[in-house]
Order: C-alpha cells, then structure tokens, then sequence
C-alpha cells in the first residue's frame, strides 16, 4: 500500500472509531519497525482494538505473519483489558470498511466475503457473541 494511501485510510478509521465513541490513534510507523505497534489502537470501556489497515481496491488483501504477530504481542501487553486484534480494509471497489477478526498468528488472505462491515464494532455486545461463538460476528 502506498504511504500517502494507508496514512489518509489510517486517518479515515480513526476519525470513523471516534465518531463511534472510541478513543482511537493511529502510530505513525514503519512496517518494518521490530516494535509490536499496530497501525491504529482504539479503547472504549474495557475494550482494546489493536489493528492492521489496509486500504485496496483488489478483492482481496494478504497480511503476512510478522504484522499479525505485531497485533498479538502488544496486545500481551494489556493485560487487564480485553484485547481484540483485527484487520480493517478499505474495499475502495464496494466503497466499504471490512473488518477480520484475527484468531491466530498466521498469514491470512481479507476478502470482503471472509469479513464483517466495520458497523459490527458499534453494536454494543458484539464483543461478548464473539466469545460465545466465534463464527457468528
């Protein structure tokens, strides 16, 4: 993803996660950094979303294993906070916000079809389907 275009879909997710009440930053660093920061950190409540942003007009986006394991480890860093470590892409294609939720340290292929709208975030209690049944959100 060219800079200038993951820096303004950073600073879109961002203003989107405070519209919806939560306290989001985007970390302005390199991918190729060796600390575990993910691009955009948002908190509401007990909640604490760290994400990979991709912005794409393909159908489909890979994120490799070494920034998945990025979202892992700073999230170990809060322990007393639910974490949750997620991928958001901008599909420019369907003009939509998707969103994965990661499960595991792993290279995985987004697809708009292997994916939730962002608006899932914004439901209150959708964290807690999540843990009931996983497959459901």
């Amino acid at each position: 993803m060219n800079r200038d275009i993951g820096k303004n879909a950073e600073r879109e997710l961002v203003s989107i996660l405070r519209e919806q009440g939560f306290n989001a930053v985007r970390i302005p660093t390199s991918n190729s950094s060796p600390n575990p920061l993910p691009d955009v950190f948002a908190t509401k409540d007990n909640l604490l979303l760290a994400i990979e942003c991709k912005s794409t007009w393909e159908n489909k986006v890979k994120v490799k294993e070494k920034q998945v394991r990025k979202l892992f480890d700073f999230l170990s860093m809060f322990t007393t906070m639910e974490g949750i470590p997620l991928i958001a892409v901008k599909f420019k294609s369907i003009h939509e916000w998707r969103i994965f939720i990661l499960e595991r340290v792993e290279d995985v292929i987004v697809t708009a079809e292997n994916t939730k709208p962002i608006e899932i975030l914004f439901v209150d209690g959708w964290n807690e389907e999540k843990e009931r049944n996983p497959l459901s959100i």
